[in-house]
């Protein structure tokens, strides 16, 4: 049976939970962009050692969101206090359910006076959509979806490109690049590099733990860019590094990207389930992991769990403030974001538990991120 929207695909599984643990979806694939251009190690090293090139061109929706009511916009959907963001200033933007739980986090970037760009996963990106087609707002939304995961090798086309140069040789990579003296770039500003006679805008941040930035520019320029990054970058050390080597760069830094949207509850969030497309990322979505519950608001997240507090801003009116400020008074047991250390010998037991013919073995163990999600666990 099909279904028109997300709300009538609720109805008809009974349980949010149960629908989303028996999700077919399979694993999440970085798309276009190989897992490995040498091998996981190496190039997990070189982010901490020298300096890497990634393309993520492919794996994150973006929208741009134009008009007289673009910050207002912006400012209404999340929990970021917007005095003195100008253009040239980028935050990581975290909007809100009704409820005060997050709905996901990104990017948001003030390219100029009435145009801004979010860049990050989908949930983000359909509820600023959203907001711009039914709330009172005069803007025009802009959106470009991520690559598809399984291209068949049909063309890919987006509409910009996307690379980071990180490291801690990063800044000796960038400067040949520009071809003199780069700009003073500030944390989460951007300025514009000249790379090949080309003004390429480009957003200073620090995921590998040394300054490098982000350059972003039309997709037809894509090969030209990432040819001059890679010349650049031959006295350098630069590493071309894969999608293994990005996944397991964000944990490292401690960033979160893809929390449950706190979505599928809420009679203020209905006439968005019924928005929503049945088969879409929120219907889709897969939950696991060692806590369950019944409840899928047990799974929600609010901004203080994912180590957001400090964007909380109670400045402005946003949606899901007045939950939110309940949700902070409330005496209740807060989540809070750990490492889990795994233990050599412990390792080295289920790595050589699939050899022994004699006993059942442990849970396999794949060996492709420096910090692992999962739980292991010995089966009944």
């Amino acid at each position: 049976m099909s279904h028109q929207n997300l709300e009538s695909l609720l109805r008809a599984s009974g349980n949010a939970v149960d629908l989303l643990r028996n999700s077919r979806i399979g694993a999440y694939v970085y798309p276009v962009v190989p897992t490995e251009f040498s091998n996981w190690r190496a190039e997990q090293q070189a982010w901490r050692e020298s300096a890497v090139l990634f393309d993520q061109t492919h794996h994150m929706a973006e929208i741009t969101i134009k008009g007289p009511d673009a910050l207002k916009l912006c400012s209404f959907t999340t929990i970021n206090s917007f005095n003195g963001f100008a253009p040239g200033k980028a935050k990581q933007m975290v909007p809100l359910s009704y409820d005060g739980y997050v709905i996901g986090d990104g990017i948001l970037l003030y390219l100029e006076k009435d145009e801004l760009l979010f860049v990050g996963r989908a949930p983000t990106v359909n509820w600023l959509q959203f907001q711009s087609q039914t709330g009172q707002f005069n803007v025009e939304a802009v959106r470009d979806d991520r690559s598809p995961s399984h291209p068949y090798g049909k063309a890919i086309s987006r509409r910009h490109y996307r690379y980071q140069v990180q490291g801690p040789n990063a800044a000796q990579v960038l400067h040949k690049l520009n071809d003199g003296a780069l700009p003073d770039v500030k944390f989460f500003t951007f300025d514009m590099l000249n790379i090949k006679g080309r003004q390429v805008r480009a957003l200073r941040h620090g995921m590998a733990g040394a300054p490098g930035l982000e350059i972003w520019g039309p997709y037809e320029e894509r090969e030209e860019i990432r040819a001059a990054i890679i010349e650049a970058g031959k006295d350098h050390g630069l590493v071309i590094v894969g999608s293994r080597t990005y996944s397991s760069n964000t944990l490292e830094s401690g960033w979160i990207p893809s929390p449950l949207p706190a979505v599928y509850t809420g009679e203020e969030m209905k006439r968005y389930r019924e928005w929503l497309p049945a088969n879409g990322y929120e219907g889709s979505a897969s939950i696991g992991g060692s806590f369950v519950s019944s409840k899928i608001e047990d799974y929600y997240l609010t901004p203080y769990e994912l180590g957001y507090g400090p964007f909380v801003k109670f400045d402005h009116d946003f949606v899901g403030r007045e939950a939110l400020e309940k949700l902070v008074k409330e005496v209740r047991p807060q989540r809070k974001k750990v490492t889990f250390e795994w233990n050599g010998e412990d390792l080295g037991k289920i790595t050589s538990s699939l050899y022994d013919r004699d006993s059942e073995p442990y849970k396999y163990f794949r060996f492709t991120e420096r910090e692992l999600r999962l739980v292991l666990f010995r089966r009944p």
